[in-house]
């Protein structure tokens, strides 16, 4: 048991890292209007932040299998708590605010190539600016629940 929960608090910190690290370097860009530094973050991070879900799909995986081996109950308020926490995530994170980062990122790049206008790249952050800072937010007070519920086991 100790082994998955090991591997479990180790997944679950480097899907925090990478995810809210994507997150955040995509809303500092898009924040100051720095096309050049969202078109980097875009480079940098890819189409879709494959690293850090995986991370989070294996900590689920040892998280389950170290509360099945260590005889929690599947059912403890505690991790039903976690269920709706890590569903909230991934509806957050399947919103249209953060579904649009990728494009944005592309279209960042384009404009740096000479292929798209700036001042639309320029615009189009300015339009998804407080969609992106209310997803981050929720994304960190998200993740600080799930560590909360998961040190504190509340319920």
């Amino acid at each position: 048991m100790l082994i998955f929960k090991a591997l479990h608090i180790l997944s679950m910190f480097a899907a925090v890292t990478f995810l809210i690290g994507e997150a955040l370097f995509y809303a500092v860009a898009i924040w100051r209007g720095d096309v050049a530094g969202l078109a980097a973050v875009r480079r940098l991070v890819g189409g879709r932040p494959v690293v850090g879900v995986l991370f989070l799909v294996a900590g689920i995986v040892f998280g389950v299998l170290a509360a099945l081996i260590g005889g929690f109950s599947l059912f403890g308020g505690w991790l039903i708590a976690a269920y709706v926490l890590v569903v909230a995530l991934f509806l957050v994170n399947g919103s249209p605010w953060v579904q649009r980062l990728p494009r944005l990122g592309l279209e960042a790049i384009e404009a740096e190539a000479g292929e798209r206008p700036r001042e639309d790249v320029v615009a189009a952050m300015a339009s998804v600016r407080t969609g992106i800072l209310v997803a981050v937010g929720l994304n960190v007070a998200l993740f600080a629940a799930l560590i909360i519920d998961m040190v504190l086991k509340p319920f």
